[in-house]
C-alpha cells in the first residue's frame, strides 16, 4: 500500500468538509433549495472522487483500481450541473432547470464501457492493462472530459456575463452572489487550466516538473470546496437567496402592520438622513436589515411595496444625491469623478455608470458639461 503525504491530507481534509456541507447546504433555506441540491450533489460527487483518489489507488491493486474507475464518470458530469446551478441560482422562474438528456449521453456511454472492465476477471483486466490496450480509450474519455467541461465552463461564463448586463437585479443579495460566483468560475478555470497542462504533459511533453501533474488538479478540487464553505459560514444569504416567481398581483400587499411599517419607515429615514448609511460602500441587504433589526424579507417588502423600489435602487439614489452634492461644490474640479463615485459609497466604475443613468438617464460626464453651459 502506498504511503500517504500532504497532498493527501489536503484533499482528506477536503473529503470532510464536503460531506457536511453536502448534507447541510439543502437545509440553509427551503426557499433555494433547487439549486443547492445541485451543488450538493456535485460536492458529493467531488467527495467520492477525491476518496477514491487517497484510499482506493493508494492499496495499488488492480482489483481496487477496477472498482474505482466506476467513478470517473462524474467527470462528465460537472459541466452539466454547474450549469443547471448557475441558471437556477441567476435566472427567474429556472428554478427547476435541467438540461436536455442528451447532454448526459458522453457519462452513460463511458460508463457502460467501465461496466464492461469491471465484469471482466481482475487477472484480464490487468494483462489489458499491463499491455497498453486501454491506453486508447481512457486517454479518448480523458480528452472528452476536459473539452466538455472547457466547454460548459464557457458557457457558464456567457451567463454570468448575460446576467450582469441586465438592468435589474432580480435577487438581493446580488453582490455577495456575483462575487461568489466569480471566484469560483475562476477557480474552476484555473483548475481546467491545470488539467490542460497535465494532460499535455502526460500524453506528449512528459516533463517532471512538479507544478504540472495532476496532484495540482486533485488539490485544486478542495481547494474549491474549502471556498465554498468559507461563503456558506461568512455570507449564508447567497445559498439562501428566493427567487420569486409570483406577480406582484400574486405578492402580499400587507406583510407588515401598519404601526410596524411606520416605526421602519422612521428608523429606515433616520439611518438615512442622519447616519448617512449609503455612504457604506459594501453595504447590503442584510446589513440594513440588522441596523434595523427586522428580517430581510420585511426590509425587501418595505422597499418594494411602500418605497417602490429594490434595495440597490433606493440605496444608489441616495449616493447619486451625495455625487451631485458635491458637483455642485465643484469638488470635480481637483478630484475624479470616480474618487468622488467611491466617497459617496459605490465600489466601481461600471456600478457608478449605470445607477447615474438609471437615475438621471445621463452619463456623469454629459450632466457636468450641461451644468457648465447653463
Amino acid at each position: 500500500m502506498g504511503s500517504f503525504n500532504s497532498v493527501d491530507l489536503v484533499i482528506l481534509l477536503g473529503v470532510a468538509q464536503g460531506l457536511f456541507l453536502a448534507i447541510t447546504l439543502p437545509m440553509v433555506h427551503r426557499a433555494n433549495s433547487y439549486a443547492n441540491k445541485i451543488l450538493s450533489i456535485q460536492i458529493v460527487m467531488a467527495c467520492l472522487l477525491l476518496f477514491a483518489k487517497v484510499a482506493i489507488y493508494k492499496a495499488q491493486t488492480f482489483w481496487a483500481y477496477q472498482r474505482a474507475i466506476l467513478l470517473e464518470p462524474f467527470i462528465l458530469l460537472y459541466g452539466p450541473l454547474g450549469y443547471i446551478y448557475l441558471k437556477r441560482l441567476l435566472e427567474k422562474g429556472s428554478e427547476k432547470y435541467l438540461l436536455h438528456w442528451a447532454h448526459y449521453v458522453p457519462a452513460l456511454i463511458y460508463f457502460i464501457y467501465l461496466v464492461y472492465l469491471n465484469v471482466l476477471p481482475t487477472e484480464t483486466f490487468a494483462s489489458k492493462w499491463s499491455a497498453g490496450s486501454l491506453g486508447i480509450p481512457f486517454f479518448l474519455a480523458e480528452l472528452l472530459a476536459l473539452l466538455h467541461n472547457c466547454i460548459f465552463w464557457y458557457f457558464c461564463g456567457q451567463l454570468i456575463y448575460d446576467y450582469l448586463k441586465r438592468e435589474t437585479y432580480q435577487l438581493s443579495f446580488v453582490q455577495e452572489t456575483i462575487s461568489f460566483i466569480r471566484v469560483i468560475h475562476v477557480l474552476v478555470g484555473f483548475i481546467l487550466f491545470l488539467w490542460v497542462l497535465s494532460f499535455l504533459n502526460s500524453y506528449y511533453v512528459k516533463l517532471d516538473f512538479w507544478p504540472i501533474n495532476y496532484d495540482m488538479v486533485w488539490i485544486g478540487i478542495p481547494i474549491l470546496i474549502y471556498i465554498v464553505g468559507y461563503y456558506a459560514l461568512r455570507q449564508p444569504a447567497i445559498f439562501r437567496i428566493q427567487l420569486d416567481t409570483k406577480s406582484e398581483k400574486e405578492l402580499p400587499k400587507q406583510r407588515l402592520p401598519e404601526s410596524e411599517i411606520e416605526e421602519l419607515k422612521s428608523k429606515l429615514e433616520g439611518l438615512i438622513e442622519k447616519e448617512k448609511v449609503y455612504l457604506k460602500n459594501e453595504l447590503t441587504l442584510t446589513d440594513l436589515s440588522q441596523e434595523l433589526n427586522t428580517s430581510t424579507n420585511n426590509l425587501s417588502w418595505l422597499l418594494n411595496n411602500i418605497y417602490r423600489s429594490n434595495f440597490y435602487e433606493f440605496i444608489n439614489r441616495y449616493r447619486i444625491e451625495a455625487f451631485l452634492g458635491k458637483i455642485k461644490n465643484n469638488e470635480h474640479a481637483t478630484r475624479t469623478l470616480l474618487s468622488l463615485s467611491l466617497e459617496v459609497g459605490f465600489n466601481s466604475k461600471s456600478t457608478f455608470n449605470k445607477a447615474f443613468k438609471s437615475v438621471l438617464n445621463d452619463t456623469p460626464s454629459n450632466y457636468i458639461k450641461k451644468m457648465r453651459v447653463q
